[in-house]
């Protein structure tokens, strides 16, 4: 069982937050799910969209939440806390930098994105629009955007590196639901019809590169956080 106190609730909140940010900010699995979901609308299912929309949310939850609870076995393995965190806060400042550049030069130089060789795979799986090719696109997905968002994980992984058991896949389940909630919540949009899945994708377009200055400057501040000893 699973005791919840007032001090836990700084790292139940920095997960939901971090969550939250890191979900809506990503360019990888956001521009994924609109392409499936306007594939699925031009060959006029929108109940296909619906369910195939939410099995990729829940691949995306499940990669990543063993990506997470794994890489925090290895830190918990590692130990040296301050020496990780420290390590952890130079990553996180490194692809702050990178995502603050592609607010100028968007995809110039290093950008951290979806490798240009797993694009025709996925684009592959998106157009066989199956229950199991959503399965093994959200899988694809998830492996192939860690290094485009993995940053904000690492982040958290620092903050909850002492914890283990119940306790650590307690918190990691709250980082991956909120992670993935924008992802429910646009499938859930599109389905209703509510928003034009053209009039956000362009929408999404005009807004990426402040999507990226806003992720950048909180990478930035979040590495400084761990290299001045803050968490």
């Amino acid at each position: 069982m699973i005791s919840f106190s007032i001090e836990q609730l700084p790292l139940f909140l920095a997960g939901m937050i971090l969550g939250l940010i890191d979900g809506a900010l990503n360019p990888c699995a956001l521009s994924v799910l609109f392409f499936l979901a306007a594939y699925l609308m031009v060959i006029g299912s929108r109940k296909k969209s619906l369910v195939l929309g939410l099995i990729y949310s829940f691949m995306i939850f499940l990669v990543y939440f063993l990506f997470m609870y794994g890489a925090l076995n290895l830190i918990s393995l590692v130990g040296y806390a301050r020496i990780v965190k420290i390590a952890i806060g130079v990553i996180l400042i490194f692809a702050g930098l990178i995502e603050v550049k592609d607010f100028f030069f968007y995809g110039k130089w290093i950008s951290l994105e979806i490798p240009k060789s797993a694009k025709p795979k996925i684009e592959s799986f998106i157009k066989k629009a199956t229950i199991p090719s959503t399965f093994i696109l959200g899988f694809l997905v998830a492996l192939v955007e860690i290094p485009c968002a993995g940053a904000f994980p690492l982040a958290y992984l620092a903050m909850i590196s002492s914890k283990k058991g119940i306790e650590a896949i307690f918190y990691l389940f709250i980082y991956n639901f909120f992670f993935i909630l924008p992802l429910i919540f646009l499938t859930t949009v599109f389905y209703f019809g509510f928003v034009k899945i053209e009039k956000a994708e362009k929408t999404r377009l005009e807004l990426r590169k402040y999507m990226r200055l806003i992720s950048g400057l909180i990478l930035l501040i979040l590495g400084s956080a761990f290299l001045l000893g803050w968490f």
